[in-house]
């Protein structure tokens, strides 16, 4: 009996031409395309809760980020970490931040919920305090308050302005101490009280004598920086003060006025404000910078999550038209091929989501902290991101089911790919490089396991089973 040779045309009517090659691959795209669409119902549903879940990496970082920089902060402030406030930052992930807070502001709006705050507290709001003063120049302070020796006009009418408010313990008070070389603790805060007394006087600020200051110019003085009616607020706080008094107002006013003509012996005029330590909550919400932009994400969440959902439906559709243009002994090749893709692909996903994200992040964000820039995500920025980096991670994973199938079908040996291991690691660098993005550390994170991977394939293909042989005994033996 004549047996025809393993390699002559047997398999000839198994075949398929070009043409319908061609047609397969239009059945396949149309089933695909099917499927994402039934996927795509499920994925825009769903879209909403996968933007959570997608957001979870990038506010986990973020707040390691915050919480790390205010450990910073606190080092650099006190040397430390308050132990105090490590419950705070570690179980409730609070983020402790300094701030300024004024405490006449403070005190006015406590007035609001607490009638006389001020009063049971003993705070004057827009009162002068003990560090309004140069302690060196309280000598001269009083003497230029009780003594009419001013040699510029002007200075000397607005002082005498001032004098003439005072009482006359006020004015013993003064003579006193501008009378010793030394003053003491006991004196300033004599000197504060009289002060205090003279902020609350109204015919300061109604005195003539201050009727060119309180025009300034906005190029002079104390409002060089402010532009009208900014530029004239001492101005604008008296008109209110006349047509309706505010104790608090003429406090105000006053307090200016008496600073700006002793401005030799008393800092600048400006605002008290003391620090105070607050704590925010560690939530982060990324921004969307675009009327528009939510309704993107909201697409990109639907899609990203029908292609996670269909990827099974597409892959199959992908090795059934791989096994189309195979003879039968190899088509068995597929229903061990499909598991393993399926498998292989949501592998990578996984590693991308649960092992790359934080280590790239934190990377990432480490030069924000080198330069001093706070990372304010946007969504729609973060979300290209996260659907990038797990599809490049799920499709590079078929690497060694592609190598074993390429072995199995005799394009390459295992001594092939033994011989090329390093041109093959070079070449998986390479890849990383562009499936992966612009950042060394996602590169590493995702050559490295496909530098394993290939070994594995290696093995897969040394170790699992071959096809026997289709034509049986006799072909083999060309009987």
């Amino acid at each position: 009996m004549n047996f025809r040779k393993p390699n002559e045309d047997l398999f000839d009517s198994s075949r398929m031409s070009f043409g319908e090659h061609l047609e397969e691959l239009r059945h396949v795209l149309v089933r695909s395309l099917i499927g994402v669409a039934i996927a795509s119902v499920f994925g825009f549903y769903f879209a909403d809760r996968v933007v959570e879940i997608l957001k979870k990496p990038l506010v986990e970082a973020i707040l390691k980020f915050d919480l790390e920089d205010a450990s910073d902060d606190l080092v650099e402030r006190y040397g430390f970490v308050p132990p105090e406030y490590l419950p705070w930052m570690q179980q409730d992930q609070r983020i402790p931040k300094q701030v300024q807070i004024s405490p006449a502001e403070l005190a006015l709006a406590l007035q609001t919920v607490i009638p006389d705050f001020a009063e049971k507290v003993n705070l004057d709001p827009f009162g002068f305090r003990a560090n309004h003063f140069q302690t060196d120049q309280l000598t001269d302070l009083c003497k230029r308050l009780t003594e009419p020796t001013e040699s510029d006009p002007q200075a000397a009418e607005k002082i005498a302005a001032i004098r003439e408010c005072l009482s006359d313990a006020d004015r013993q008070t003064l003579l006193s101490v501008a009378s010793q070389e030394a003053t003491s603790p006991e004196d300033l805060m004599q000197v504060v009280s009289v002060f205090n007394h003279l902020t609350k006087t109204q015919a300061i600020h109604q005195s003539a004598a201050f009727d060119d200051l309180l025009e300034l110019d906005k190029s002079e003085g104390l409002w060089a920086m402010l532009e009208p009616p900014q530029a004239k607020p001492l101005a604008t706080i008296r008109e209110q003060l006349k047509k309706e008094y505010d104790p608090i107002l003429s406090q105000r006013l006053n307090r200016a006025l008496i600073t700006y003509v002793f401005s030799e012996q008393m800092p600048p005029f400006k605002a008290d404000l003391v620090p105070i330590e607050i704590w925010e909550n560690g939530e982060f919400e990324p921004l969307a910078l675009g009327v528009a932009e939510p309704f993107t994400v909201w697409l990109k969440a639907g899609l990203f999550t029908a292609l996670i959902l269909s990827g099974p439906w597409i892959f199959f559709q992908i090795w059934s038209f791989v096994a189309s243009g195979l003879y039968p002994h190899e088509q068995k090749h597929i229903h061990v091929f499909l598991p393993i893709s399926i498998l292989l692909f949501v592998s990578g996903v996984l590693l991308a989501f649960y092992f790359v994200f934080q280590p790239v992040l934190g990377f990432l964000f480490s030069f924000n902290r080198s330069m001093g820039i706070a990372p304010e995500m946007r969504i729609n920025d973060w979300l290209s991101f996260v659907m990038f980096l797990p599809l490049g991670f799920g499709l590079a994973f078929q690497l060694p089911l592609v190598m074993l199938f390429m072995n199995r079908i005799g394009l390459f040996t295992i001594e092939n790919y033994l011989s090329k291991w390093r041109v093959a690691v070079l070449v998986i660098f390479v890849l990383a490089m562009f499936l992966t993005p612009a950042d060394p550390i996602s590169m590493l994170l995702l050559a490295i396991p496909l530098t394993f991977l290939y070994f594995l394939g290696v093995a897969m293909c040394k170790w699992m089973p071959h096809n026997e042989n289709p034509f049986g005994d006799e072909a083999s033996a060309g009987v």
